[in-house]
């Protein structure tokens, strides 16, 4: 019988894991990770890099357009989406706080290569959501490619849900949990 656990000791369970991964990642390994990671359920992962100055101009820029920004750039402020949302504010200030950051200079990094009009898979991640009525527009720079050296041609397929399957298999150490505990 498996030992019982709550989601919250379960998530520190696995950021534990992920912090294992995240603080002997390339910048090159963390680019990966955000591009195969289950964006709607990686918190940690996105305010981890959000809170770190040494990250990749390319891995910022990802995660911004992941977050789909054209859609909150139709309220106001904080304010006005409180009032007509309701919810989801995290979402929200996550947004607003890349954008001042990456236009401050606050990430340094400039190793990788990224077009958020074409990506990997040539996805156009600023197409999304032009059907939105906007009163804020989004900033230019956030639009320009990054100019690093390093450009992933193909989908990482050493990759599952945002974690390395090796050398040492990350993924699996998260699957495992599963295997060793009933999550309430």
């Amino acid at each position: 019988m498996k030992k019982k656990i709550s989601t919250e000791e379960f998530e520190k369970l696995e950021h534990k894991i992920w912090l294992e991964f995240l603080e002997n990642a390339t910048q090159l390994d963390i680019y990966k990770s955000v591009i195969t990671s289950n964006f709607d359920g990686n918190s940690f992962l996105c305010n981890w890099i959000k809170d770190n100055p040494k990250i990749d101009k390319a891995i910022i820029l990802v995660v911004y357009w992941m977050s789909a920004p054209r859609w909150k750039k139709k309220f106001l402020n904080r304010e006005d989406y409180l009032e007509k949302e309701g919810y989801g504010i995290d979402g929200f200030d996550f947004v607003e706080e890349i954008e001042k950051k990456y236009i401050a200079g606050f990430y340094k990094g400039n190793e990788i290569i990224f077009n958020p009009k074409s990506d990997v898979e040539a996805y156009d991640w600023t197409s999304d959501y032009l059907d939105e009525i906007v009163v804020r527009e989004i900033p230019e720079i956030m639009f320009k490619p990054t100019e690093g050296k390093i450009e992933l041609k193909e989908y990482p397929e050493d990759f599952d849900e945002g974690l390395p399957i090796s050398p040492i298999n990350y993924a699996q150490k998260v699957y495992d949990i599963f295997d060793e505990y009933d999550v309430e």
